[in-house]
């Protein structure tokens, strides 16, 4: 009895996964074009994504239920990225270790685009999971970057606020992938490398300032 009932439950079981594997897909799209407040459900969703009603809410409560569903995916798609994707060694100097980080970093621009642009627009919302996910975001992209950076600089100063530093490299990544994602395609490609090793030199120079190391060696530039 009970081997005759499987199959028919592992079925439905992959029919609801798909079906929120592309609500979550269409979600992302109009999330990241229009803002939570903005987004019909009906409209921006359900209608492209060829759901139903009742398909939806047999997943989530709502469209925030969504939202939440989306930057939960974005977070388990992108976590670690950019530390797995880097090889390097101790003797590889901070500025050279940061330049790589940012090259994936601007690639997975390329690939997560939408999901940056939900992250920025939705700063403001007041649901907490979706305020708990965001700062996740945040610390997860931007905390483990400063925190090898602090340690390269640890022996040379005992002052070095890594929070404020944290703080000053979020928002200058911030500014800059948005410039980032505003150019043309062509000019993306063009200017990655260009803009990741100017980027790096310049976080590189701020936090050594920061430190109070007048000049950085050991904590190379070149």
């Amino acid at each position: 009895m009970t081997g005759s009932t499987a199959p028919p439950q592992a079925g439905r079981t992959s029919s609801a996964e798909q079906t929120r594997a592309k609500l979550i897909e269409y979600g992302r799209a109009a999330f990241a074009a229009k803002g939570h407040d903005n987004v019909s459900l009906q409209r921006d969703v359900l209608k492209p994504a060829g759901v139903s009603n009742g398909s939806f809410y047999h997943q989530f409560r709502d469209k925030t239920d969504l939202l939440v569903a989306v930057l939960e995916d974005g977070r388990e798609r992108g976590h670690n990225v950019v530390e797995s994707a880097v090889d390097e060694s101790a003797d590889t100097p901070p500025v050279e270790r940061l330049r790589k980080r940012l090259l994936v970093w601007f690639e997975l621009l390329e690939y997560g685009e939408d999901m940056y642009r939900i992250q920025s627009g939705e700063l403001d919302n007041e649901d907490e999971r979706v305020r708990s996910l965001l700062a996740d975001f945040r610390h997860e992209t931007f905390a483990p970057l400063t925190q090898k950076l602090a340690a390269a600089m640890a022996s040379r100063s005992d002052h070095f606020d890594a929070e404020r530093a944290t703080l000053f490299v979020r928002e200058l990544f911030k500014a800059t992938a948005l410039d980032y994602l505003d150019m043309p395609q062509d000019q993306r490609t063009a200017k990655r490398a260009a803009i990741a090793a100017d980027l790096a030199a310049f976080i590189i120079g701020g936090l050594t300032g920061m430190a109070g190391i007048p000049n950085p060696s050991g904590v190379a530039t070149q």
